[in-house]
């Protein structure tokens, strides 16, 4: 598959890298200077062999894989992904999707990094609206494998390749369905941030406590089973009768537990769609997840 990442920050940069260390047919376009481009790279590629997650030679073996360009119909023409990382102009990037839709016709699908822009905005004049989307990646994004979706507007056939085209970059595509603000990620991330300002702000706990509330307890679940699967690991037969047990006590708005087929029904699809070494069924993700607590808390010095 080919791959074209017009716009090379970090952030593209990152996710070009990504894509380039599993093989995949990598060109990245800019208007500045090629040797300021692979500098970039160089220092996505120079973090990775530091943090242990590919030694020196398959970083050598990965920048010499990609190509670079200054010439945008060069970096487009016959790729199957373009993800755009240009600035957060709106004009700017209306443009850059119209000339690579000159240039590409109907064939591809655009991708935007932002993390703010609807896509519904995004495409507003362009050729082919249907082939444009949000796909907003998470910092930083040479390491974190989550890529949220977004598209309201798009075909199916463009989400589908869209999602095909993150896993061939090793990365965890999400969907959005709807254009909110925040989209997925950053609507919760803020959630967590306004309750944890508030409790600073009523004199509930201190700065570091809040952080060490959720760096010790929720955090790291949710690092393994997220937050709906974490929550209804926590009673044996999960949502389903979690109201029954813990009545009043279950939650902030115990009222909203009972009766959510849809929760109910989509914790146990997600534990079937869970990878063999992750678990797929209660018990083998209990295990999973109590030797992943083990390496982080022997990496934090807690054991």
């Amino acid at each position: 598959m080919k791959f074209a990442f017009v716009g090379t920050g970090m952030i593209g940069s990152g996710l070009a890298v990504n894509a380039a260390m599993r093989g995949q047919d990598v060109v990245l376009y800019d208007v500045v200077e090629t040797e300021k481009v692979k500098g970039t790279v160089r220092k996505v590629l120079d973090i990775l062999v530091e943090a242990g997650a590919m030694d020196q030679a398959k970083a050598d073996e990965t920048i010499a894989s990609m190509g670079f360009t200054q010439d945008l119909a060069e970096a487009v023409t016959g790729a199957d992904f373009v993800q755009e990382c240009v600035p957060e102009r709106l004009e700017l990037k209306q443009s850059t999707y119209r000339q690579i839709q000159e240039i590409c016709g109907d064939k591809v699908v655009i991708a935007s990094s932002t993390s703010g822009m609807f896509p519904s905005a995004l495409s507003e004049g362009a050729l082919y609206p249907q082939n444009i989307i949000v796909g907003h990646p998470y910092n930083p994004s040479y390491l974190l494998p989550l890529i949220e979706i977004c598209g309201p507007q798009a075909s199916q056939e463009t989400i589908d390749k869209a999602i095909e085209a993150y896993k061939a970059m090793g990365k965890e595509p999400v969907v959005c369905k709807k254009e909110v603000t925040g989209f997925i990620v950053n609507s919760l991330s803020w959630g967590v941030l306004d309750d944890g300002i508030q409790k600073v702000l009523d004199g509930v706990c201190d700065v570091e406590d809040v952080d060490k509330a959720i760096m010790y307890g929720p955090g790291m679940r949710m690092a393994i089973t997220g937050q709906l699967l974490t929550m209804s690991m926590g009673v044996q037969g999960g949502f389903r009768v979690m109201a029954e047990k813990y009545g009043a006590t279950a939650a902030r708005r115990p009222e909203q537990i009972p009766h959510y087929p849809e929760i109910e029904d989509g914790v146990e699809a997600e534990i079937a769609n869970r990878t063999e070494q992750q678990g797929q069924d209660l018990d083998a993700i209990t295990k999973f997840r109590d030797k992943a607590f083990v390496e982080i808390l022997k990496l934090q010095g807690k054991l």
